[in-house]
This record gives C-alpha cells, sequence and structure tokens, in this order.
C-alpha cells in the first residue's frame, strides 16, 4: 500500500508539532511580559466624586509603568472596596497601556447626630464619613440612638431605618427642603422644613402620597401665612393649623 504515512513517524511528527506551539506560546507571554508597549501610560478613574484620586490609585496598586499584565486586579478592587464611600468597584486593562477603574460611590442623603458632629448616611444607612451640619444641604435624623457607630459600619437602629425609608420615598423637591427627620418611640414620623413648617406623618406608611399632599398644601398657602404644622397622619383628610399672631 503507497500514501499511508508510519503510525510511528506520525506519533513523532505531532509530538515536534506540540513542542514548536508551547515553545511559541511561551515566547509570546515572554514578549508581552517584557515588551514597553505594555506598560502602564495612563490610570483612568470613572465615577469618583468625593473619594480623593490619590487615595484610589494606591489602593488600587497600579504603578505608572508596569506591565500590564503583571497587575492583580482583583486584590485593587477588593482594597478598594473597603473605603465606606464605594458601593462598587471594577478595574480592567485597556489595551495596550491604560488601566480603568470604575467606581461607584455611595450618595449621602442625611445626618445623624454622632459623638463630636454629624454622620453622613447612605440610603442603606452606611456611615460614610464625618460631616460639619452647616456645610451640609442633608436632613438630620432624629430620634435614633446610636453610640459608637463608626464610618464603614451599617446604623441598624430601627428609628433611622424608618427616617431613611422616609425620606427615599418622599418626593424628591420635598427633601431638598427638610431640616429634620424625627421618629419617635411609637414608630410615628415628624418631618420639618428649613422654613420651621412642621409635617405630622403619623406611622411610616403612603409616604409618597402623603409627601405629595404636604407640597399641594405648601403651594396653595400664601407666603403671608404662618403655619404651625400640617397633620398628615391620614393624607385624605389633611389638617393645617396656622401659628397665632
Amino acid at each position: 500500500m503507497t500514501g499511508v504515512r508510519p503510525q510511528g513517524k506520525r506519533s513523532k511528527h505531532n509530538f515536534f508539532q506540540g513542542i514548536f506551539f508551547v515553545l511559541l506560546i511561551a515566547l509570546s507571554v515572554y514578549v508581552l511580559l517584557q515588551s514597553p508597549v505594555f506598560n502602564v501610560k495612563k490610570i483612568e478613574i470613572i465615577g469618583r466624586e468625593k473619594i480623593p484620586r490619590e487615595k484610589i490609585i494606591e489602593l488600587s496598586g497600579v504603578v505608572l509603568g508596569s506591565n500590564i499584565f503583571k497587575l492583580d486586579l482583583h486584590s485593587g478592587e477588593k482594597k478598594i472596596s473597603l473605603l465606606p464611600a464605594v458601593k462598587n468597584v471594577e478595574i480592567t486593562r485597556r489595551f495596550p497601556s491604560t488601566i480603568v477603574i470604575t467606581v461607584t460611590e455611595r450618595r449621602p442623603v442625611a445626618l445623624l447626630p454622632v459623638e463630636e458632629g454629624f454622620a453622613e448616611l447612605d440610603r442603606e444607612g452606611i456611615f460614610l464619613r464625618k460631616a460639619e451640619f452647616i456645610q451640609s444641604s442633608f436632613p438630620v435624623i432624629t430620634g435614633g440612638d446610636v453610640p459608637g457607630v463608626k464610618p464603614g459600619q451599617k446604623v441598624r437602629n430601627n428609628a433611622v431605618i424608618t427616617a431613611l425609608t422616609v425620606i427615599d420615598k418622599l418626593p424628591a423637591q420635598l427633601t431638598k427642603q427638610l431640616s429634620e427627620v424625627h421618629v419617635d418611640t411609637k414608630n410615628e414620623v415628624t418631618i420639618y422644613t428649613i422654613n420651621g413648617i412642621q409635617g405630622r406623618m403619623g406611622m411610616p406608611e403612603n409616604i409618597r402620597q402623603k409627601g405629595s399632599v404636604f407640597l399641594k398644601v405648601l403651594e396653595q398657602i400664601g407666603e403671608e401665612q404662618k403655619i404651625e404644622y400640617i397633620d398628615l397622619t391620614s393624607c385624605k383628610s389633611p389638617v393645617v393649623k396656622y401659628a397665632e399672631n
């Protein structure tokens, strides 16, 4: 028979072919790891607002001039995610020489009185950072005693959780006007505007609807009329108490 390659020669041919491809791959990896083309020349950070850029770069472990393939991106993500203000982070390579760090920051929605000042809380109750009341535009939560809470920790006090839920459900137009959200021992909610108008919301139910009614009442009342409080315990029949002259 002709035209048939002996089995022994075929096996030897496949062996040398395999060795060739292994060496080719090894050479390619070596070139990639040594070539200056793949040295990091730029670090791009997306989504950063309040966290210092230098802090993010430091924790990422990325150094300009290092080889883009040698970086431990997972380790960098883990370290950055430990920052209290970070909700999510992703580090990716953009070839040939750029590292992209995408950060999602937690946004403060309220202040909570703590030792020596105030704590900024996000909607989930995470203590983000210390804050000055004068420099903040967020409402203060009162009624919840939270001793010893530290940045990065989640506040689990029931009154604080209720207040955060109320703030999240109120119309944005109204939350911008609030100075305080109080939750008493019965879990009843009272809000206060920057102008000193009190809103008695009752139990934390139908908050979105109660907030809308509160805004409509404010719009219908003239600026010359002084209001002591608006009772929205029943949002279907709000009661307005005018201040005595």
